[in-house]
């Protein structure tokens, strides 16, 4: 591709807006920036269709690898156009352009557009603040999307919200555009950094890099569950720069570390819906920061230590997450090229896409615990409205917009399904229900809104993940589901599925010798902790912690102790009422879930736990399963009185992969009300780490140990009968008379 032909794209013309502020008065020390003037971007908000053909590759004239169909990276799509894919950030700064010798080009020109727009004038709403404002904070008009615009469903008075809809069926559809256009504006302003390069072998260089840049993720999932190095230091060194050698190239503040705000942020009359005491004396982003007194820094070494202790809980929710309850013929389907059911299961994309009024952990719960891991405390990802303005919030959303993409690879017919909004947005009244259709404002396509259902494919903002990879199965939807789960069940598998090739050859080693009685038949059990809450209940973000085993007494060391398993995380900001609303009318409750078998696993180590099956693991969990709550100032507080919360044991008769479906198979989760009953109301008998204070709830309404009502549903050979709460505080920790109590075993289970 041409880049010339890109110069109406990224040069603003005088009717356009312009950038106030040279970047030269805001370089480095002793470092030129060229200012090449201002830019707009014709995309989402603008004329998105023509930019997208400006920056594809026509497949006739680029496509150099016919065996396989790629092109250094880019995928061949429909009508001959190929999409780049967005690649993981570890991957990118290791990326090497085909005939460069050395890695590293893309990544740079990723990192030299990040600056150029941060130092953008808050006025210009390409500019950092106002890109990041669109989520949250502070609650203004993006590109003049007001109440009262011609063609807007805008809100009036909505003065607590930005646009962005946590709590909804369009979560993940409305991000995606927002992706999009950051991913635009950050691609132009890489367009004017490469102007400055004049010899012509580097520039020829530079325009391939420029044909490769995407926006990158942060897959989390992964089992080095760590912040990437790239967003934990505050330098970078330029490997590639224009018009220098490596040598001569400069260090730069790493626009991944932190954004700072220009200043006169929190004083300006036009800001004053910005400012909020915790970030008062906070004039840039920080992670995990021990207070909030001025010139506060990072504790990244807390944050990565977050983020490490619930990095196999997050893999495996990613992991069941993707593949739970798939239809019963779906091996069939899979097994047979291009049969596939056509069916479509409404209640599926409810489970998956966030977190209100369904069972277990959704794409959105996931998410918030990222936020909350990375932010700490008092952190800006912590904050919902004030996430947006670091840097890692748009590689955390890229890889939550993946592992969208592939669940629509694994369920082609399951899409956005009805659901009432859950508090209302600057976008949208709360009393709506959103549909499929609703639009994702501010996004504009060619003045028309965005809704859902022009977002549905990636391929329409001119990207793809290698996970999904459709240029290979442009016509087989079961080919495509096919090759998304077998990398889902290759990035993500736990410790049982790891260690069957050891059992089906007769090894096993001592750490897992408990596997070799709970696989039978090629299945096991896998089990989880499901939770329910109200996200109002502290009036804030707060954290239920899972252990198996006794919590320490120091709450500030429950997420390094060995008895940890992993947090369910309320991800929330203050819940006024939208004007003229009655908080009771609006649907406060969200759910999640902790998975608890890869730590049941480590259990065999310590002859705590013979094996996976309901006989050894419900007494198991009885005796060691336990839970706290730590309020937004991380400080305990009684389970008992948080309201709303409920917290169930589930369990799912799970197949294990083979050679021919050579992924997990989960079975249909099934409630075991009786294990958390007994377990009692504080999460568990004893009093360690449990406050004598009241509990700081909004309310003294008390938590359950029951399931949710849903759960009415679920085969009722697994559920107990209904049974009388205790009249005694007082706990039971003996273990069941007959396992019969609380689940029937099948007899292909029994280790006898």
């Amino acid at each position: 591709m041409k880049l010339s032909t890109l110069v109406s794209v990224a040069l603003a013309t005088t009717a356009q807006i312009t950038c106030a502020i040279p970047l030269a008065s805001l370089a480095e020390p002793d470092q030129e920036v060229d200012n090449f003037g201002p830019i707009e971007v014709r995309g989402v908000g603008h004329l998105h269709e023509k930019f997208l053909k400006k920056r594809a590759i026509d497949a006739s004239k680029q496509m150099t690898d016919t065996n396989n169909g790629w092109a250094g990276g880019i995928q061949a799509g429909n009508n001959g156009i190929q999409m780049v894919i967005r690649r993981e950030i570890r991957e990118l700064y290791d990326y090497r352009l085909p005939g460069d010798s050395q890695a590293g080009r893309v990544y740079d020109l990723y990192i030299l557009a990040l600056r150029r727009t941060m130092y953008r004038n808050p006025n210009d709403k390409n500019s950092w603040w106002q890109l990041a404002g669109v989520h949250g904070r502070p609650y203004l008009p993006w590109n003049n999307r007001r109440p009262g615009t011609k063609g807007s469903d805008l809100q009036e008075g909505y003065t607590n919200s930005g646009y962005c809809t946590h709590g909804s069926t369009l979560f993940l559809p409305w991000h995606r555009p927002y992706l999009a256009y950051v991913e635009e504006l950050l691609w132009a302003s890489a367009y004017l950094e490469i102007q400055k390069e004049t010899r012509p072998a580097e520039k020829a260089q530079w325009e391939a890099a420029l044909e490769q840049f995407r926006l990158p993720y942060w897959d989390w999932g992964l089992e080095n569950a760590d912040l990437p190095p790239q967003v934990s230091t505050n330098q970078h060194t330029f490997r590639f720069y224009p018009n220098a050698t490596p040598a001569t190239a400069p260090k730069w503040e790493n626009p991944l570390y932190t954004f700072k705000f220009q200043s006169g942020t929190y004083n300006d009359p036009a800001h004053a819906n910005f400012g909020e005491s915790k970030f008062n004396n906070l004039f840039r982003t920080v992670r995990h920061p021990p207070n909030q007194e001025p010139g506060v820094g990072d504790n990244i070494g807390e944050a990565r230590n977050q983020l490490r202790q619930n990095g196999n809980n997050v893999r495996q929710q990613v992991h069941e997450l993707l593949l739970r309850s798939l239809p019963q013929d779906s091996n069939a389907n899979i097994l047979e090229p291009n049969k596939i059911n056509t069916a479509s299961d409404p209640a599926r994309w409810g489970a998956f896409s966030n977190r209100v009024g369904n069972n277990a952990a959704s794409a959105e719960s996931i998410h918030d615990g990222i936020h909350v891991w990375v932010g700490g405390t008092y952190g800006h990802m912590t904050s919902v409205p004030y996430s947006s303005f670091d840097p890692i919030f748009f590689l955390h959303h890229t890889n939550v917009d993946r592992i969208f993409a592939i669940w629509q690879a694994i369920n082609p017919k399951s899409y956005v399904t009805p659901q009432q909004n859950g508090g209302g947005t600057y976008g949208v009244d709360w009393r709506t229900t959103d549909t499929v259709t609703s639009p994702l404002e501010p996004w504009l396509r060619n003045g028309w809104r965005l809704n859902s259902d022009t977002v549905r494919d990636t391929g329409s903002f001119g990207y793809g993940y290698a996970a999904v990879p459709k240029h290979l199965y442009p016509n087989s939807p079961t080919g495509l589901r096919r090759y998304a789960m077998k990398e889902v069940s290759d990035l993500y598998s736990g410790r049982v599925s790891s260690a069957t090739k050891r059992k089906r050859d007769l090894y096993s080693s001592e750490e897992n010798k408990g596997l070799d009685n709970s696989i039978v038949n090629n299945k096991y059990y896998e089990w989880r902790v499901d939770v329910s809450a109200d996200r109002g209940a502290l009036n804030g973000t707060y954290s239920v912690h899972f252990f198996l085993g006794r919590p320490s007494r120091d709450y500030r060391q429950w997420t390094n102790q060995p008895e940890f398993v992993g947090d369910y995380v309320v991800f929330t900001h203050s819940m006024e009422a939208p004007p003229g609303t009655d908080p009771a009318t609006i649907n406060t409750e969200i759910t999640g879930s902790v998975p608890l078998t890869d730590a049941m696993v480590n259990a065999f180590s310590n002859a705590n736990l013979s094996s996976l099956n309901p006989q050894h693991a419900i007494p198991f969990l009885i005796r060691n399963l336990r839970w706290r709550v730590t309020d937004s100032t991380g400080a305990p507080v009684r389970a008992r009185n948080v309201l709303g919360l409920k917290v169930s044991v589930s369990i799912s008769h799970t197949t294990l992969p083979t050679d021919e479906v050579p992924w997990t198979q989960y079975g249909e989760w099934t409630f075991l009300t009786e294990i958390a009953r007994r377990i009692g109301k504080d999460g568990g008998p004893d009093s360690v780490g449990i406050p004598d204070t009241p509990s700081t709830s909004t309310t003294l309404v008390p938590t359950t140990t029951e399931a949710p009502a849903y759960a009415t549903d679920l085969p009722t050979t697994l559920i107990t009968s209904a049974t009388e709460e205790p009249t005694s505080e007082a706990v039971t920790t003996e273990a069941p008379t007959s396992v019969a109590e609380y689940v029937e075993i099948p007899a292909s289970a029994s280790d006898d």
